[in-house]
């Protein structure tokens, strides 16, 4: 008697890819795939150029400029979950610098800045307080303050798998992320232009080049 077996199915996801032998032919290989996939969304990715807003930043020295990049780049290339992530870090990094840059601890009567073991107890924090602080102290204006949160808060429904309209909220947290650059980090923060220089706020017969 022929023993009957239930038969099941299922999908499966599979990439093989890492198993291709390691040489010269496997390199050309995976070349040219991924320059299809990269041609293949070219298009789009150059229309996407129009929707960043341009920036002019003093030279940048601190982790949050790669970090800056990264998530306009993954917005170019229409990775849009990933974009709405990106911006939310660079936007906590952007307001943990503000404070390290701005506070001193009075001791002995004498202001000393801490030190970075210190600040760095300070990352700990969650950052909607930290924003509430800087705004108290009048170290973020009240539309930076406003864009950190409304950022942060985007940024946790991406962060725990939770986003909906991946497209729609990445260029809102591009918006968002740039309003607080403007506050922080933008060169225009203190200066205007004025007949092609830049001239610090509030001092108009100061000039730089």
């Amino acid at each position: 008697m022929t023993e009957q077996r239930e038969v099941q199915t299922m999908n499966l996801f599979l990439d093989l890819l890492p198993n291709q032998p390691k040489n010269d032919q496997g390199r050309e290989n995976f070349r040219g795939m991924l320059r299809e996939r990269f041609e293949a969304r070219l298009a789009e990715s150059v229309e996407r150029i129009w929707d960043l807003p341009p920036i002019i930043l003093r030279a940048p020295t601190g982790d949050y400029f790669v970090l800056l990049l990264e998530a306009r780049e993954l917005f170019v290339a229409g990775y849009f979950y990933s974009c709405v992530a990106m911006c939310g870090i660079v936007g906590e990094r952007l307001v943990k610098d503000v404070l390290r840059a701005s506070v001193l601890v009075e001791k002995e009567g004498q202001g000393k800045r801490p030190r970075e073991a210190a600040f760095d107890q300070l990352e700990r924090v969650e950052t909607s307080a930290l924003t509430r602080f800087l705004k108290e102290a009048a170290l973020l204006s009240e539309e930076s303050a406003r864009a950190a949160d409304k950022l942060g808060q985007l940024r946790n429904g991406y962060a725990h798998a939770r986003g909906k309209d991946s497209p729609k909220d990445a260029i809102e947290a591009i918006k968002l992320l740039h309003v607080l650059i403007e506050g922080t980090v933008s060169v225009f923060k203190d200066f205007d232009i004025k007949d092609g220089v830049f001239v610090r706020k509030g001092k108009p017969t100061t000039v730089v080049g």
